[in-house]
């Protein structure tokens, strides 16, 4: 890895030092992937380095973990404060441009889940039970090229995706995902929605082309409305009272709260993709991918407090 970009802070007490190391290390010094304090909890700002490409990010609260998708290898990757980063599972391979890892979730079984996009030639889902090998999803439409994912309190499963019509325009849409192969779609006339989250009532959509977070009733899903308007949301996450967190093609880190007000939280990152919130530890982590690897490749997980 190379030594981190120098990062200006937009908002909240965002600070990276400039050409410091690209090893994994926490505002005291202690270094957080080689689990030497077990009760440190890293709230940041720390830059995470990985060789990888993290995508979708997952807080599962029920282990103390941050679930990754390395779209460049794709696997599926955990990181703890105690343990670092290690692996959960490698993906079955995909063919053509390859799998383009999406977000990834865990079911209250303990199911992992993760979507792939497929570049209109092998879009996927991937599961991994306890115990077993991952498996695809059968029976799915290779052409979808799918993104987001959510799990809903109750435990269904929704996810987005695009197709290129013959016009090369997106047309996207937000359908019920079942393991077994089902996929019927729920919200349409989208064009890029790239992340999803479902509560028991709602579901919310990130549409990155449209710039727009919506919200649709999971019993009438046609009935869209505009939360609030953010320039290229990516994958989101839900924060705290109510509020979305989604990052940014531009580099930044955006809170939607209840009413749907925009606030930026951080800044200065080359592309956000995946976020994920952790409530107990009060703290943000950002997928950072670096789109130019001419001069070397930059992908890190940040963490970011948040109060």
């Amino acid at each position: 890895m190379r030594f981190a970009r120098c990062m200006s802070a937009l908002a909240v007490s965002l600070v990276t030092a400039c050409g410091g190391s690209a090893s994994s290390e926490d505002a005291g010094g202690n270094d957080a992937s080689s689990g030497s304090d077990a009760g440190v909890v890293v709230r940041g700002p720390t830059r995470l380095a990985l060789e990888g490409d993290p995508n979708g990010l997952f807080w599962d609260e029920s282990d103390g973990r941050l679930l990754v998708a390395d779209d460049n290898g794709n696997r599926i990757l955990t990181w703890t404060d105690a343990g670092g980063f290690t692996l959960v599972a490698d993906l079955p391979a995909v063919g053509g441009s390859g799998a383009g890892l999406g977000q990834v979730v865990r079911m209250g079984d303990g199911t992992l889940v993760v979507t792939r996009f497929g570049f209109g030639t092998a879009g996927d889902v991937v599961y991994l039970r306890e115990g077993e090998s991952p498996q695809i999803v059968p029976g799915l439409d290779v052409e979808r090229r799918r993104i987001g994912l959510t799990v809903a309190p109750d435990g269904a499963l929704f996810d987005s995706w695009f197709v290129r019509v013959a016009s090369g325009d997106r047309v996207g849409a937000v359908g019920a995902l079942g393991l077994d192969g089902t996929e019927p779609e729920l919200i349409t006339g989208l064009v890029k929605p790239v992340g999803v989250l479902a509560t028991d009532a709602d579901l919310y959509i990130a549409d990155q082309d449209l710039g727009q977070i919506l919200r649709a009733p999971r019993a009438t899903p046609t009935e869209l409305e505009v939360v609030a308007e953010v320039e290229s949301p990516d994958l989101i996450a839900f924060g705290s009272a109510g509020a979305i967190f989604t990052g940014t093609v531009g580099g930044q880190v955006v809170r939607v709260d209840a009413a749907g007000a925009v606030s930026i939280v951080a800044g200065g990152f080359q592309q956000v993709r995946g976020v994920a919130f952790d409530p107990a530890g009060r703290r943000l982590f950002v997928a950072d991918h670096d789109p130019d690897e001419a001069d070397g490749v930059e992908h890190a997980i940040h963490i970011v407090p948040v109060d």
